[in-house]
């Protein structure tokens, strides 16, 4: 059987290790428009920050399959013919597959305002971390106050760069978090020396004589060596919908991960599937839901039929005054009711909401211990037993509300 595998981050990387686990005699052909061995892309970050190098980021090499997977790196995808089984590179090559995984996963969201020429990137693959290395000097700019815009900062941070961020929200993290909450961020950020700017954006960008000048909305200009633009990313689905596959926010699939299109299939950050918090089909950006995907995938793809149950969001975000740990839905939807405790003194506080007495959703700050547990307690999707009020104080362990009656 002749598998092709398009992407080679977490959920193609997870797929083809599955695949050679439980379909050695499969002939595996992984495509991908980088030029590098499979690598880390979510801790693109820390390679910023100087705190790990490229040989650290990289997972794999393509020496250590079998000789039954080929790699062709630096080369496109462009078309997937579905009745002739074929998917086109961008140097003319055509790849025959029995079955095809589309793991192309997502872009970062480029504003108006983006454009290298002016020293202002993305950050989502190797060449533009790199990009934004060889502009480092004294200053920057960093535009979008959730996950990413914070570990960016952070990253320039450890690299003795003035960093300002700017946010178009009141607080940071604002589609996590409430404001009383957030203040904790916004203030150890403060403390370790992060400019932050709320209720902004950037207008444009103007460089002359090699000075750039960052102009807010609000009238205020920022000098900066560069900027680096954190606003999200959006699923690639171009490819999918000229093949005809069935395309909604992401790609769509079943619950097999399988496509509109028989024998192809999709995973990761460019498709849709069942989030558990929400009880809904959704996108889930995530490095560790990718893998799962994957992993779900190659199960399918060799013919063993496997249900893929669904994920919830997840997220850390650790630095060294900090750590926060978030999953599921804590605000934005419908029925929710949040039970907090702040622990001011030791800077902590725990954050869960249910709906119905569920659990969907958990922030904990600087307090990690049983949030690995909680994480379990929403993907199960049973009411609690006791009072929610009893779990954020600590009152009720939640080890022993996960053990079996």
């Amino acid at each position: 059987m002749n598998i092709v595998i398009i992407g080679c981050s977490a959920a193609g990387l997870s797929c083809l290790d599955t695949l050679c686990k439980i379909s050695p005699q499969a002939h595996v052909t992984v495509i991908s428009a980088e030029r590098y061995s499979p690598y880390s892309r979510c801790l693109l970050t820390y390679y910023l920050g100087n705190m790990m190098t490229e040989q650290e980021l990289t997972i794999s090499t393509p020496s250590s399959y079998p000789a039954s997977v080929r790699f062709i790196l630096g080369q496109k995808a462009e078309k997937v013919d579905t009745r002739g089984k074929s998917v086109r590179l961008s140097n003319g090559m055509e790849c025959e597959y029995d079955k095809l995984l589309i793991a192309v996963g997502a872009d970062a969201v480029k504003p108006k305002y983006c454009d290298e020429e002016k020293r202002t990137f993305t950050l989502r693959y190797m060449d533009d971390a790199k990009k934004i290395a060889a502009k480092l000097k004294g200053k920057a700019v960093v535009s979008g106050g959730g996950f990413v815009g914070i570990k960016t900062a952070y990253g320039l941070l450890e690299r003795k760069i003035k960093t300002e961020m700017v946010i178009t929200s009141s607080y940071p993290l604002s589609m996590v978090l409430d404001e009383s909450s957030a203040s904790y961020i916004e203030k150890d950020l403060a403390q370790m020396g992060i400019g932050i700017i709320t209720n902004d954006d950037i207008a444009e960008i103007n460089l002359h004589q090699n000075d750039l000048k960052v102009c807010l909305s609000s009238g205020r200009v920022l000098e900066s060596d560069f900027v680096v633009a954190g606003k999200g990313v959006k699923p690639q689905v171009d490819l999918a919908r000229a093949a005809g596959i069935k395309v909604n926010e992401g790609i769509s699939v079943d619950e097999y991960m399988e496509t509109s299109v028989p024998d192809i299939f999709a995973a990761g950050d460019c498709c849709e599937t069942v989030d558990l918090a929400r009880n809904k089909v959704s996108l889930i950006g995530l490095w560790p839901v990718a893998v799962e995907q994957g992993y779900f995938a190659a199960l399918n793809m060799s013919g063993n039929r496997s249900r893929y149950p669904g994920s919830i969001g997840m997220n850390s975000l650790k630095t060294k005054a900090f750590h926060l740990i978030s999953a599921g839905i804590l605000k934005g939807e419908p029925g929710l009711k949040v039970y907090e405790k702040q622990m001011f003194a030791t800077k902590q506080f725990r954050r869960i909401a249910f709906r119905d007495d569920v659990p969907v959703g958990m922030a904990f700050y600087n307090c990690p211990e049983e949030a690995g547990l909680f994480v379990n307690l929403i993907k199960k999707a049973q009411p609690l037993l006791v009072r929610p009020q009893k779990v954020v104080n600590g009152d009720v362990s939640i080890s022993d509300i996960l053990k079996p009656l």
